[in-house]
């Protein structure tokens, strides 16, 4: 055997028994099996911040998307940072979704609104576009008392993200107006 072949043999032996690499694989399972791990370095990160962007054509996406939050809360919960304040999450709503928000829609979108306001409490804070509550028909005193009316959504996404918060653009990825067919309903005009 020549000093080469012998060098990848002794390296292909070496991979195969580093700890967390696949083992037994078979035809149905040709990449072995997962393994679960966080980050070993995550309490260095002192403080996850993040800027959600809420731009949905159908205000009930919010639930669906409040179990993303929930999932985030949770993580950190568990695995970390493990400071006081080890997570600050804004949400900016800026799109059809707005009418979940306003007081008079309570009762149709109860169970996201009321989660949303125990996110609230825990200190997730909630950002209302200006233009698109005024569009929608909306002026702040129609809305939740847990929300906070900004001048702009893409303004507030700006200011976040110059102070560093990360950014998740979950259903912002196409601008979305207003008015939709799912919240025409919901209109405060």
């Amino acid at each position: 055997m020549s000093r080469a072949s012998a060098i990848t043999a002794m390296l292909f032996a070496a991979c195969i028994s580093l700890p967390g690499t696949a083992h037994a694989q078979t035809a149905q399972e040709p990449y072995g099996t997962a393994k679960f791990e966080s980050y070993a370095d995550i309490d260095q990160v002192k403080q996850l911040k993040v800027v959600w962007d809420f731009n949905f054509q159908d205000p009930k996406t919010v639930g669906v998307v409040l179990n993303n939050l929930n999932a985030l809360l949770k993580a950190t919960a568990d695995f970390g940072p493990k400071e006081i304040e080890p997570l600050k999450v804004v949400i900016v709503s800026h799109g059809p979704e707005v009418v979940l928000w306003a007081k008079k829609n309570y009762a149709k979108y109860k169970n996201i609104v009321d989660r949303a306001a125990s996110f609230a409490k825990q200190g997730v804070r909630f950002e209302i576009c200006r233009n698109d509550a005024a569009a929608l028909g909306f002026k702040p005193e129609d809305l939740d008392g847990f929300v906070t009316v900004i001048p702009a959504g893409p303004y507030a996404l700006t200011y976040w993200q110059n102070k560093g918060y990360a950014y998740i653009a979950i259903g912002a990825t196409v601008p979305t107006p207003p008015f939709s067919a799912y919240n025409k309903a919901d209109l405060g005009k």
